[in-house]
């Protein structure tokens, strides 16, 4: 019973680090596509540096698809993990 515990806090986490992701490349682009505001952009890279989030993975996402589509941020998130750690893919 534990274990199931355990799997669901870790699948939990996995779909809050990923919603993490989705937003700030969100915001990403909205500041430094969209709007171009100098200030926010760098305050968003900031805050990404702080959270110690993986660079790579967001380039991935503000290069590698279409962030008005969440399914295609999906896909794109999950063979980026893939790259990164084989199994990670199948466990988002």
């Amino acid at each position: 019973m534990l274990l199931d515990t355990s799997l669901s806090s870790e699948e939990c986490r996995l779909r809050n680090d990923r919603q993490s992701y989705l937003h700030i490349v969100r915001q990403l682009v909205k500041a430094q596509f969209v709007l171009q505001d100098r200030e926010l952009t760098i305050r968003l890279w900031q805050e990404v540096a702080e959270r110690h989030m993986d660079l790579g993975r967001i380039v991935n996402l503000l290069y590698g698809c279409n962030f008005h589509d969440v399914e295609s941020m999906l896909v794109a998130d999950e063979k980026y993990l893939a790259l990164l750690v084989p199994d990670e893919a199948a466990r988002s």
